[in-house]
């Protein structure tokens, strides 16, 4: 996991009352004083002083329950601090201590396990927490949940995680109506590896996106289900589009404020085949570059939804300095804008601005990416100079990245490059390994599907396209898809 910042340990500790009831003593008022003080200078930035009190404190307690009301604060005082591993150690002796560890407790304990890089630990603590009351998982930074997620390394540890966030009804507030589904898709993938596909009806009825109901429809893991996806899809889909749409709608009617609430509006709209009404939907967020800087991560992610459907109206230089906009955000305070300036070089170079994308590329620095992302900046490169006629630099570009499939790179970025570069062989190798592999198969198998890569006279990404039905049709790939998935069926195809 990445470094992360201790922003998710500032929750205002004035009113706290930590962990354990204070036991009935002489000096429990006094214990209780000196706590509700070493709060308030917490709150006040005086976590120096904070910390003295609280270690005097510390000290002078006897019992367990007194100890661990005490280390429960001085966890938060030793975080402010920058000292995560004490704090972590502080806070789980507050949670052993406790008969009810609460919210905030829990809370802590996760984040401390989460951010000094124990992801079995913070697995476990998002398992307790799951345990003792769902409800709170509601309020743990999604960012960090996601993060334990994706670096837990066992294939049945992740799956439990899974399986225990969808059965606890996890929907963190920070996502759009539709975003519950990859992690409903990652339960019914692992169930179906187990052969309880049986076990997944009533996560499958759970499913509220489209694109999820297709994924399922197009991969013969699933076949069982077709007809019955089907019939949920509708005629061109629009009876799943229609459910989707009505249900976006309605939790923008609870937060009608909401950024996040009105991306779903859009992005709901957008797989509806409804791009002008998508767009209109969110045209003017981040038009104003002081509501920009105020946005949060989250948020920024629906200029990027904006500035696709920007680009599939014909106007790139909007689509463009949408981005731009969010890549100009300081760093330190956005740590996404190196993403922004990604997708930004790849849509200058879907819409054939080679020379622009090239520029774009130069200017990111690379050192600061991890290997995914070093790996799609490559794959821009080597499509832009591939396609502005530069062969010989191309193919120069393209050695640099990895001849085939890797475990645990950038494999759909390698395809494209390989394909940019002329290396058919090599990129037909790559997709099919794609398709063979369970966590990358829903993916092969969505991207191959005839309703996104026909030709259309308007779209940005037509040489892209292209590419892809040209891979389509050769006869090992054409095996490949056949034996483990197929093509919708046009009946309930989406417009495209």
């Amino acid at each position: 996991m990445r470094a992360l910042k201790p922003v998710f340990l500032l929750a205002p500790l004035a009113a706290l009352l930590m962990a354990a009831a204070p036991v009935a003593s002489p000096a429990a008022p006094q214990r209780d004083e000196q706590l509700a003080r070493a709060a308030s200078l917490l709150d006040a930035g005086k976590a120096d002083e904070a910390l003295a009190l609280l270690d005097a404190l510390l000290a002078a307690a006897d019992l367990p329950a007194d100890k661990g009301q005490v280390q429960g604060l001085r966890s938060f005082a030793l975080a402010r601090a920058g000292k995560f591993a004490e704090a972590r150690t502080a806070v789980e002796f507050a949670v052993d201590a406790a008969m009810t560890p609460t919210a905030l407790l829990m809370r802590q304990l996760f984040v401390l396990r989460a951010i000094t890089n124990d992801i079995p630990a913070a697995g476990q603590a998002l398992q307790l927490i799951a345990a003792t009351e769902p409800r709170w998982l509601a309020d743990l930074p999604t960012e960090l949940v996601s993060a334990v997620l994706a670096d837990t390394a066992a294939e049945d540890r992740k799956f439990d995680l899974a399986f225990t966030l969808v059965n606890a009804g996890y929907a963190p507030a920070g996502q759009t109506v539709g975003d519950g589904d990859a992690l409903r898709l990652a339960v019914i993938a692992g169930l179906a590896r187990r052969g309880r596909l049986d076990e997944a009806q009533p996560v499958i009825a759970a499913l509220v996106n489209p694109v999820s109901l297709v994924r399922l429809a197009i991969d013969r893991r699933y076949q069982s289900l077709w007809p019955a996806l089907e019939a949920r899809l509708g005629p061109g889909a629009d009876l799943a589009d229609a459910m989707f749409i009505a249900a976006a709608e309605a939790v923008l009617a609870k937060a009608p404020q909401s950024i996040i609430a009105r991306a779903g509006v859009a992005e709901a709209l957008n797989i509806a085949s409804k791009e002008p009404e998508a767009l209109a939907r969110i045209a003017d967020i981040g038009a104003i570059p002081d509501a920009l800087a105020r946005m949060g991560e989250r948020e920024l992610w629906a200029i990027s939804l904006k500035a696709n459907l920007l680009a599939d109206a014909g106007r790139t230089d909007a689509a463009l300095a949408a981005l731009d906009a969010v890549a100009a955000l300081p760093a330190a305070s956005h740590p996404n804008t190196a993403a922004f300036r990604i997708i930004a070089a790849d849509m200058a170079e879907e819409a054939g601005r080679h020379d622009d994308a090239l520029r774009r590329v130069a200017a990111i620095d690379a050192k600061g990416l991890n290997p995914y992302g070093v790996q799609a900046l490559a794959s821009i490169r080597v499509c832009a100079l591939a396609r502005a006629g530069r062969s010989a630099e191309a193919a120069a570009a393209a050695a640099g990245l990895p001849p085939g499939w890797t475990a645990d790179g950038n494999n759909r970025a390698v395809q494209a490059a390989q394909a940019c570069a002329g290396n058919l062989n090599a990129a037909a190798a790559v997709l099919i390994r794609r398709l063979e592999v369970d966590d990358s198969r829903d993916d092969a198998l969505f991207e191959l599907q005839p309703f996104l890569i026909a030709d259309r006279a308007a779209a940005p990404d037509r040489a892209t396209k292209a590419a892809l039905r040209s891979l389509k049709a050769r006869p090992d790939v054409k095996a490949a898809f056949a034996r483990l998935g197929r093509d919708l069926p046009a009946a309930v195809s989406p417009p495209r």
